[in-house]
């Protein structure tokens, strides 16, 4: 099995979103203690989303031309940082419930890190992960 790494798209089931369902995320950093951030890959703009001018101009759109496990034109959330322990991940890739979908742009990713390190919607510690 490979490294988890910056830039790895994932797909897994979420609980913790409404309604529970299975999410495209993109690994954009991992902490001291073994957590990886990440953002969700949506469908859509989410319209609380599209209300906050700081949110909405976090919002990456990716292509299924550039991202062939894409059906239609999505967007990264890059407005809200998740965490994960990454031995959770590692065992959800190991048991099947998590695939590996595919790797972001090089550009693009620097693109959304460079975005995140200026937003002001993320404290200095979560800013850690983006470096």
């Amino acid at each position: 099995m490979r490294a988890v790494q910056r830039g790895d798209i994932y797909h897994r089931y979420f609980t913790s979103t409404n309604p529970p369902k299975n999410k495209f995320f993109v690994i954009v950093g991992e902490d001291k203690h073994n957590y990886i951030g990440y953002f969700f890959i949506n469908s859509n703009i989410n319209a609380f989303v599209s209300r906050n001018n700081a949110m909405t101009q976090m919002q990456m759109p990716i292509k299924p031309s550039d991202y062939p496990f894409l059906t239609h034109v999505s967007f990264v959330a890059g407005h809200d940082l998740a965490t994960i322990s990454k031995n959770e991940l590692i065992n959800d890739l190991s048991s099947g419930n998590a695939q590996f979908k595919g790797r972001m742009h090089p550009s693009d990713m620097q693109m959304l890190l460079n975005a995140a390190l200026a937003s002001p919607l993320f404290s200095a510690r979560e800013k850690r992960f983006f470096q």
